[in-house]
């Protein structure tokens, strides 16, 4: 058996490593689990080209991942995400053990990273998408303090996690993709809006400025990047995150932003009743709290300043959507999406703080028929007899 990827001349149905890779596999696996190591199996993961379920022939399993194939990405950007999950998987084992999966190596010349196979559970997708009130909130609950923990554990260590990465060949910091995101769509969402007559003077400074409210050094932490329901794993009442390609340094209000927004950048989207949240919303704010870290008005003003964020970038590129460009993805279309994460923005306790990015954001919402957005933001299936919703 060859062991090459599927499409490669030498490969073999069913196996999904390359020669080089099997072997590279093993030997890393042998030296995280201190004896020889002989892969029986080699199985591409949902669909997912990038990441391999590997087996033993001893029975154990571990999770291999690889580079994207070029276009195998639906934001791009991701040529240097299998190095930055690495070291932010290398940086967890210390920080924050628990909260992810055990990194158990890897190689650079492949390249190729191994890390723990989590046991069977169920992502919070699953629950949010399925039958069960309960259990849907309680994995929300679960969700959100593995969050916190993840966050607590890294505040004022961005210099032991910068050691970590330039260690792996990466810059010590590098800005939260979302922030580079938004810069990048900031002058095409200022165009959006005043296509629709609505005033924008003094709109692309307060816009730029986003960044420096996320800059507050009490909220200074790893920063998942990208913390979808489709990327925990729920066991026993427990959540483990995993998928860490776009982690960096930054303001952890940007993930604990998912909980509010919600989920700016998942496929699996809908609206999450009140009390859902803020059932989230207290634990997440409990573990900050042991940690010192108070959910306060400062809080809220960068939470306003996330939410402003993903408004930026989301009218920005996808901005046409109320006029008839409404594709499909995931569980609805981008107008229920952009209708959802600019009223969040606009009902934010801390949004005063940005006046012109409010009455822009509102403008636009009144004027391009987003209000009316048709059809309706859906709620997840696993509340459909729930409370009301956010």
């Amino acid at each position: 058996m060859t062991g090459a990827r599927p499409g490669d001349p030498d490969g073999e149905p069913g196996d999904a490593l390359s020669a080089d890779e099997r072997r590279t596999a093993e030997r890393v696996l042998s030296a995280a689990w201190d004896g020889p190591v002989v892969l029986r199996s080699a199985t591409v993961v949902d669909d997912r080209e990038h990441v391999v379920r590997v087996v033993t022939a001893g029975g154990r399993s571990a999770v291999l991942k690889r580079p994207r194939r070029p276009g195998d990405s639906l934001w791009g950007g991701e040529s240097r995400g299998l190095v930055t999950e690495w070291a932010t998987l290398d940086y967890l084992g210390r920080a924050a053990p628990g909260v992810a999966p055990r990194l158990y190596g890897g190689d650079r010349d492949l390249p190729l990273v191994l890390m723990e196979d989590l046991p069977p559970g169920r992502s919070l997708a699953a629950s949010l998408l399925g039958d069960d009130p309960a259990a849907a909130r309680s994995d929300l609950v679960a969700y959100a303090t593995t969050l916190a923990t993840l966050h607590a554990a890294s505040l004022g260590d961005a210099d032991r996690h910068a050691a970590v990465r330039r260690r792996h060949g990466l810059e010590g910091e590098a800005p939260p993709w979302w922030v580079t995101r938004m810069r990048d769509a900031a002058p095409a969402f200022v165009a959006a809006v005043g296509e629709h007559g609505v005033p924008v003077a003094g709109l692309a400074g307060e816009v730029a400025a986003l960044p420096e409210v996320l800059g507050d050094p009490a909220h200074r932490g790893l920063v998942h990047g990208d913390p979808c329901p489709d990327n925990v794993s729920v066991v026993d009442g427990g959540c483990r995150v995993f998928d860490f390609e776009r982690s960096s340094t930054g303001s952890v209000v940007l993930d604990f932003g998912y909980l509010v927004a919600p989920f700016p950048s998942c496929w699996c989207f809908g609206r999450l009743p009140v009390d859902a949240t803020a059932g989230a919303v207290a634990a997440y704010g409990a573990v900050m709290a042991a940690a010192g870290v108070a959910l306060d008005a400062a809080w809220d003003r960068a939470v306003a300043a996330a939410l402003g964020l993903w408004v930026v970038a989301r009218i920005g590129s996808l901005g046409r959507a109320p006029d008839g460009e409404d594709r499909a993805w995931g569980t609805t279309t981008m107008r229920p999406r952009l209708d959802a994460w600019s009223g969040a923005f606009l009902g934010a306790p801390g949004a005063a703080a940005f006046p012109r990015l409010v009455a822009a954001v509102a403008g636009w919402r009144e004027r391009s028929g987003v209000d009316d957005a048709v059809p309706p933001v859906p709620g997840y299936p696993a509340f459909a007899t729930g409370g009301p919703a956010s």
